[in-house]
């Protein structure tokens, strides 16, 4: 299979059987013409390259240093001779099968070596070794590992990129090894290198824990919001990372989430590479979510408010309308309840969303005649002349209010009604509609264009439809089909349907409906004093 596969691979680097064969290949590698295969490694790193699926073939350069360690000597130094990156990338797992062989050859020289040259590719190979040797005696791995650690010290200050990720990688698993690892993976992260964010978001939860030591997982985690929005993929892996510190530490994932907001103020629509972070934060912790959304709209910092609305934005289709914490609400003097009021008005366009909260605002305080008559007027004024489905979530929780919140409710719906009824009573004026004879020239000149292109396409011999197998289908009340001269079961045509609601007048006067939502927005908490 050796030669076969090499030769296959140089042959056509593409061919349909690569992986099967490279799996096939690796499981136990022996190399008889060492020569060749290192004139193929090139051909095979391009291959391989970011993908998961090469990792078959470094196990088993793994496996054959550790069970032939004098071939492997032989193979690395002629690796090493090439000096190429696509060549060196294999000589890691080399030197950490040579690790765990029975062999004279002194691999932790090589390493040291390999992280002190000048040629790149071979600190990064010598740094991902380092990551990969075992070294079974605790107090020849110390000194091993303060003799790295010296090496890479010169490295460090000159911020190589294409060592930062493999050298976050090694303090990652050496937090507790090496006494200065977590100062250094902190100053690592103070680059905003995405390859050392993606180190670190990987190590959550699993070279280092909140338990372990909660202030250093704190601090990377803050680090970790200026982790470009682009970079979708580290954030799936904080998500999962986050799994168990969102149920154990709520508070530490909130912290989170407010941090990467002030950190990302040009940038907050892109809050949504946060969505499912909060939707599990929400189904495991409600209420810090809760009393999270409050805050927010209570802040004077602006940047909390507009990504509130982003948040909503993205979770509204998977999460229910959420309610404020009534507990929280009545510590609120009746200033800050009315500016709150407004912030909801001014930056909560999900009707369901903005219900629930002015809802929860007024469960509290149904006592003032003047938070009453302000929320009863952003009803009636606001929300339902644009979306008349309000009233049924009115409906609906009015058969559990008091006897004031239900005249209340009472007064919003009868306006309301009224509103909607002077307006179905207003003529149609159909000055916009076309005359009978222009309509028909309009539709004339349709069937004559969509004629032409079916004409068109019916002369098309090379269309993608050619290609395409022939159904005759004959259809009444039900339908079936003929292939391959065989009769389909019959089946019935089904109706379905859906529907969305549109913002009325939000849909007939755009400008006006934007300007009361920024005059909302810029009220200020003052307004509101006795």
């Amino acid at each position: 299979m050796s030669n076969e596969f090499l030769n296959k691979l140089k042959k056509n680097p593409e061919y349909y059987e690569f992986w099967e064969d490279l799996i096939e290949y690796s499981k136990d590698l022996d190399i008889t013409n060492k020569e060749q295969f290192v004139e193929t490694l090139p051909i095979l790193y391009k291959r391989i390259q970011n993908d998961g699926a090469g990792y078959d073939i470094y196990e088993g350069l793994h496996k054959y240093a550790t069970k032939s360690p004098n071939d492997a000597v032989e193979l690395l130094e002629l690796i090493e001779s090439t000096q190429k990156k696509e060549v060196l990338a294999f000589s890691a797992s080399i030197l950490s099968g040579l690790s765990k062989s029975e062999t004279t050859f002194d691999f932790k020289e090589k390493i040291l070596e390999y992280i002190a040259s000048n040629n790149t590719a071979k600190v990064s190979s010598g740094i991902d070794a380092a990551y990969k040797c075992v070294i079974t005696d605790k107090e020849e791995e110390k000194k091993f590992l303060k003799e790295i650690h010296n090496k890479l010290k010169p490295i460090l200050i000159e911020e190589q990129k294409e060592c930062l990720g493999i050298i976050t990688r090694f303090y990652n698993k050496n937090l507790n090894n090496i006494d200065s690892a977590k100062e250094i993976l902190l100053e690592l992260l103070e680059i905003k290198s995405v390859e050392v964010q993606s180190q670190v978001a990987m190590s959550l939860n699993k070279e280092f824990k909140p338990e372990d030591n909660m202030i250093f997982f704190q601090k990377c985690l803050s680090k970790l919001t200026y982790t470009d929005v682009k970079y979708k993929g580290i954030y799936n892996t904080l998500s999962f990372r986050l799994k168990e510190t969102i149920k154990s530490h709520p508070k530490l994932i909130r912290d989170f989430i407010e941090n990467w907001v002030l950190n990302n103020k040009q940038n907050l629509k892109n809050i949504s590479v946060l969505e499912r972070i909060i939707q599990e934060l929400y189904f495991e912790n409600p209420s810090v979510i809760k009393e999270m959304f409050l805050d927010w709209l209570n802040s004077d910092n602006r940047n909390y408010k507009f990504a509130l609305s982003f948040v909503i934005s993205n979770i509204s289709s998977k999460v229910d309308a959420i309610d404020l914490p009534k507990e929280s609400l009545k510590k609120f003097s009746e200033k800050d309840s009315l500016y709150i009021i407004y912030m909801i008005m001014g930056y909560i366009l999900d009707r369901k969303y903005a219900s629930e909260m002015l809802y929860s605002i007024l469960e509290v305080n149904y006592k003032s005649a003047r938070i009453r008559r302000h929320i009863s007027s952003l009803f009636a004024k606001y929300l339902i002349i644009n979306y008349y489905s309000v009233t049924e979530i009115l409906k609906k929780k009015r058969t559990k209010a008091n006897k004031t919140i239900k005249s209340v409710i009472d007064q919003i719906i009868e306006s309301s009604e009224n509103y909607y009824k002077q307006l179905s009573d207003l003529k149609m004026i159909n000055e916009f509609e076309p005359s009978d004879k222009r309509m028909q020239y309009f539709l004339k000149q349709q069937n004559i264009q969509i004629q032409k292109l079916m004409d068109k396409s019916e002369e098309n011999k090379n269309s993608f439809l050619n290609m395409l197998t022939n159904i005759n289908l004959r259809a009444g009340k039900s339908f079936f089909s003929k292939y391959r001269g065989e009769y389909s079961q019959e089946s019935e045509m089904q109706n379905f349907k859906s529907s969305f609601e549109v913002a009325r007048v939000q849909y007939i006067d755009e400008i006006g409906q934007e300007k009361m939502r920024l005059i909302w927005q810029n009220r200020k908490r003052d307004e509101f004093s006795d």
